[in-house]
């Protein structure tokens, strides 16, 4: 018979799941599949018509103003300022698209790419990397690590191919919250890259500050203090940095440009009064209304020289929007993102790659239409970034973007790069031969691209051809397409995303369902990987065990020894339960320590004095001890032979009897997790 034919195992004691331990949690979820998509329209959609009564009873809290300047953003900073790292850990925001080993691994190949690009004598002077010298990755509006856990994980993996000494490589978390900093610097994860110094954090605006201080090698990140170029990675942070709203009516001019309006915003609440204008439930309330007022395209004037940049843009919208057949436009312009890009590329003389990953647009077709800003609330808020915006602004100042194509995306991610040589912007009279109108400006972008092939092929692997949101899409699908999927899919999606502990906690019921009668081959296959899982762990949601889950597919392919680790594991980092112990009793029980078992299973009733389960094994145990002593059993049949088995002799996961449900996108929904609550 092959080896990967079905094999009949004998039953084995079933390993409890806690199926009676924990009620629904009625918290939110982890948000793990609640990456919004686009919507059809791209960043704008039709905004709701208020009833009359609803006019009659919003809550002004601002009248009208210009969009990056208003009480929207306020409301942002207090929402994360007050949740903190529990907007992640409780899925109020959802994360579990940027925060994968997919997607760290996927980050790595990108700047990987463009380290090999620096590293090439013959690369344009501007991308040319020091080695004597730190490279400073700066991770903007870090959140709860655990992105910044992979990506590190995954470049200092890469160490003997990295073209850089890895000692040099400085990987540094920032956010402007205190608690987000604090929960960094006590987490276990992330401590042996802290003492290594390849890790560093700090409190940082990215909007409004000048400078980085880096809290654990105190040394200070100015303009003009940097060597290398700055590599900066940004995850669903564009779009929550502050905007401007833009439209543009068609053929209204005598040139044929389009008639260029800023959108300004009143927010406002649905309630009659707010007595705490910054109380971040008043996202939930929102009733804003906009309006749109004729400006030029010279709309800014003190954006740090980056006015000429920022006028050749908009007048791109113009005439791009202005034909008569068109329909017009309607523009997010991501001034925030701007602003910190700006602020960044200043520590090394305007050189500096981003790495992004956002909701949002890099094609201007997708902005067409007189619409009002889509304001998407998942606990906090968000709008779409326009990436077209943030790469015309790279490309003005003398650098490149590599966008990916694909329309429809939940998440889109793009690579930019500055080189230090912006192209002056004449004014008056700016761009009045049209050179920068039209294709010219991905054109350039193109153009200079090229002079760094190493970039290119890795965002083209990493990112075009299979991306994160591919690795989001397939899973997802795995799982809600298919109700029980094989596990050899199982086995090969867990494979492509280097046994991420999330998949794998999804997966769980198939994994323990189907592993006891599984062929030796993809069995050996899995004891390979799932070492790999627990590598891969990074602690942040307490009602996703997964050391507990672990423990349970070594107890179901009777690998008592390495159940035990992992059931210890457990209690070492989520808290010890009773079930756990109970688990604990049933692997010393199987591999021939009744003695052992019974202590364990007296530790589960100590914590709860009406389990059954553990109440009936404690007994069985005892009686089978007693009737030793008297000379009348033998010793428990040692694992050879098989221990004795339940009434069903099934593989179940979890301590809830109901398996995982998928995140439905944009609702935070509770569901049932496997912990008890304390």
């Amino acid at each position: 018979m092959a080896d990967d034919a079905t094999a009949s195992a004998p039953p084995v004691p079933t390993a409890d799941d806690g199926g009676t331990a924990v009620p629904p949690t009625t918290g939110p979820n982890d948000g793990a599949d609640s990456a919004e998509p686009p919507k059809e329209d791209g960043t704008v959609a039709p905004a709701d018509e208020p009833s009359k009564e609803t006019k009659r009873e919003r809550c002004v809290l601002e009248d009208f103003t210009q969009c990056s300047e208003s009480h929207l953003w306020k409301l942002m900073m207090s929402f994360y300022d007050r949740k903190g790292v529990e907007s992640w850990s409780q899925g109020i925001v959802p994360h579990f698209i940027t925060c994968n080993a997919f997607i760290g691994a996927a980050y790595a190949k990108v700047l990987a790419g463009f380290i090999r690009d620096g590293m090439n004598p013959k690369s344009p002077e501007g991308v040319r990397l020091d080695p004597t010298e730190p490279l400073y990755i700066i991770e903007l509006g870090t959140g709860s690590g655990k992105f910044s856990f992979y990506m590190l994980k995954a470049l200092i993996e890469m160490k003997d191919t990295l073209d850089f000494p890895i000692d040099k490589l400085v990987y540094v978390m920032t956010d402007f919250t205190e608690s987000n900093f604090n929960f960094w610097k006590d987490h276990p994860q992330l401590a042996p890259y802290f003492k290594s110094g390849q890790l560093d954090s700090a409190i940082f605006d990215a909007v409004n500050d000048e400078s980085i201080t880096l809290s654990n090698s105190g040394v200070v990140l100015g303009p003009g203090t940097v060597k290398n170029p700055i590599c900066v990675v940004a995850n669903y942070l564009f779009d929550t940095l502050c905007h401007d709203i833009f439209q543009v009516s068609p053929g209204l001019t005598p040139d044929g440009s389009g008639l260029l309006k800023e959108g300004l915003i009143s927010v406002g609440s649905k309630r009659s009064d707010e007595p705490d204008p910054l109380e971040p439930e008043i996202i939930k309330r929102f009733d804003n209304h906009f309006r749109y007022d004729d400006i030029s395209a010279d709309y800014y004037k003190n954006e740090g020289g980056d006015e000429p940049h920022l006028e050749r843009i908009l007048k791109w919208y113009e005439q791009y929007f202005g034909s008569s057949s068109g329909g017009g436009g309607s523009i997010l312009l991501p001034i925030g993102a701007i602003r910190a890009i700006r602020r960044l590329g200043a520590f090394t003389n305007g050189r500096a790659v981003v790495i992004s990953g956002d909701k949002g647009n890099n094609n201007p077709e997708q902005f067409r239409g007189l619409l009002d800003p889509h304001i998407a609330v998942h606990g906090s808020f968000s709008v779409m970034v326009n990436y077209h915006a943030i790469g015309s602004y790279f490309t003005s100042r003398g650098g490149f973007a590599l966008h990916n194509p694909q329309e429809e995306a939940s998440l889109k991610v793009s690579t930019f790069v500055l080189t230090g040589d912006d192209t002056p912007c004449p004014t008056p009279g700016l761009d009045e031969d049209g050179s920068w109108l039209g294709d010219a400006i991905s054109d350039r972008s193109d153009a200079r691209a090229s002079t760094c092939p190493h970039l290119c092929q890795a965002f083209s692997t990493a990112v075009d051809q299979f991306g994160p949101n591919d690795f989001f899409v397939l899973q997802k699908s795995l799982k809600e397409d298919s109700p029980a999927p094989p596990l050899k899919a199982v086995m090969a999606l867990l494979k492509l995303g280097d046994w991420d502990p999330d998949v794998f906690y999804k997966f769980r019921d198939v994994i323990l369902n189907q592993v006891p009668t599984c062929g030796h081959k993809l069995r050996n296959d899995l004891c390979r990987g799932i070492p790999r899982v627990w590598a891969n762990y990074y602690m942040l949601d307490k009602d996703k065990d997964v050391a507990f889950e672990i423990g349970r597919f070594y107890y179901g392919i009777r690998e008592y020894a390495n159940a035990l680790e992992y059931y210890t594991l457990s209690s070492d980092t989520i808290g010890q339960h009773h079930v756990t112990f109970h688990n604990m009793g049933l692997c010393y029980y199987s591999m021939g320590f009744p003695d052992r078992s019974l202590e364990f299973f007296a530790k589960s009733l100590e914590m709860n004095s009406e389990y059954e389960k553990a109440k009936s094994w404690k007994d069985k145990v005892a009686v089978e001890l007693k009737n030793k002593e008297a000379g009348k059993g033998g010793p428990a049949p040692p694992p050879a032979s098989g221990p004795p088995t339940s009434s069903t002799g099934q593989i179940t996961s979890g301590y809830s009897d109901s398996s995982e449900e998928e995140e439905e996108e944009e609702e935070a929904a509770g569901a049932v997790g496997s912990v008890a609550p304390a």
